[in-house]
């Protein structure tokens, strides 16, 4: 009963300190000032094949524990990375990686303390209880290296420590459940360090002091639309306040919403122009796919072009109309109809299935008469785009070449 007191008294003042503070924070509306924020780690606009290294620990630091949580760690990087759309991820012994992502944890440690507390009851009477306190830490770096020089291009330090506290000691939390709310709380800027992103910047609007309730109640009003970012008719009505009624509040409540919509148009801006900064990449691919093939292929070889399962197939097909005109006009290989049926059926398969099966493009590639199958699809999204191809010896079915460009 005294244990279940003391839970009690906890619960309700933590339900009177939620209380206060929301009605704290809901006493000020605010509006986002955005912006767009370069990745810490400078020099990632060099990287566009990356890949990513398991996280080490190289000193064995926290036993089992460090074991599970480096695990945590390269599961973690593993998914966000991907998840960014920057970057096409390759295998760490790619030849064509730019860069390589790794990471080691530094340190762990849990500790688990006990504090023995007393106060009085009703009658007077001294009680006493215990509070069991988990306290977890946690260290690790994380950057990447570029795979051209083998320098880093960067590094970042994290480190974190919570704790969970309880009258029951089999009540609290596990140091492994523990150690990975730290991991996700300080892998909330992964993104922001390898990619450029759009940050946001609270903007407080201002509340109005006059005593005319009229004023007062359309200026609640108003802040409803607010709320529901309705911030043009919320711009109309705090300009038509202040022109009637002078506020002050609203001239300026008026001028942080437009702040907040130009700079919404501007970050977007920002972005599309950093991704656009790779404009006529896709013309120098074709070229450049066009020219080794010219040079590497025999003289009068019969090739067949076809495209595979790719991030983007709207510009894959247009992409490989260029190559093959490019091949066509340049004279040198002959190249296998794109009207085709059969290379149209075996197309939409591949694009169907994601699944590209060497062998089956062979064996299309002898039915038609082919030489070489030139297999063609674009990894990765945005500003990490990357056209790729693979050439296959009908003969012998082996790689006769196989790169990728930037477009």
């Amino acid at each position: 009963m005294k244990t279940q007191k003391i839970f009690r008294i906890i619960a309700i003042g933590a339900v009177i300190a939620l209380v206060v503070g929301l009605s704290l924070a809901g006493c000020a509306t605010t509006v986002p000032i955005k912006s767009v924020r370069m990745p810490t780690i400078n020099g990632m606009d060099s990287i566009k094949n990356l890949a990513i290294k398991d996280f080490e620990n190289k000193s064995g630091v926290g036993g089992t524990l460090g074991a599970q949580l480096t695990q945590y760690l390269t599961d973690k990087v593993k998914f966000t990375i991907p998840s960014t759309g920057k970057f096409t991820i390759v295998s760490t012994t790619d030849p064509n990686a730019d860069g390589v992502f790794f990471g080691e944890l530094r340190s762990v440690a849990s500790q688990d303390t006990q504090k023995q507390n007393s106060y009085k009851d009703k009658e007077g009477n001294l009680v006493y209880y215990t509070t069991y306190t988990r306290a977890v830490s946690v260290q690790f770096v994380y950057g990447v290296r570029s795979s051209r020089t083998g320098m880093e291009i960067g590094v970042i330090a994290k480190q974190g420590s919570t704790s969970d506290s309880s009258l029951e000691i089999d009540r609290l939390a596990n140091s492994l459940t523990l150690a990975r709310s730290i991991v996700d709380s300080q892998m909330k800027t992964l993104q922001q360090d390898l990619v450029p992103t759009i940050v946001s910047t609270n903007r407080t609007l201002m509340g109005e002091t006059s005593k005319d309730k009229t004023v007062k109640q359309l200026m609640k009003s108003v802040q409803e639309l607010v709320k529901n970012g309705s911030y043009e008719e919320a711009i109309k009505q705090y300009d038509d306040i202040a022109a009637k009624y002078g506020s002050i509040a609203a001239g300026a409540n008026a001028n942080i919403l437009r702040e907040a919509i130009a700079s919404d148009t501007a970050a977007s801006a920002r972005m599309a122009q950093l991704d656009s900064e790779r404009s006529g990449l896709a013309d120098k691919a074709v070229k450049n796919t066009a020219e080794s093939l010219n040079s590497k292929l025999p003289s009068g070889a019969i090739i067949m072009i076809m495209k595979t399962s790719s991030t983007e197939i709207n510009m894959l097909n247009d992409v490989v109309d260029q190559i093959t005109t490019a091949v066509v006009q340049a004279k040198k290989l002959k190249v296998v109809d794109r009207a085709n049926q059969a290379l149209i059926n075996a197309e939409q398969q591949f694009q169907m299935s994601g699944n590209v099966n060497d062998n089956t493009a062979v064996s299309i590639g002898k039915q038609l008469g082919a030489s070489y199958i030139v297999l063609c699809w674009i990894s990765g999204a945005s500003s990490s785009r990357r056209l790729n191809f693979r050439v296959l010896s009908v003969e012998t079915g082996q790689i006769a070449d196989q790169t990728n460009f930037e477009i």
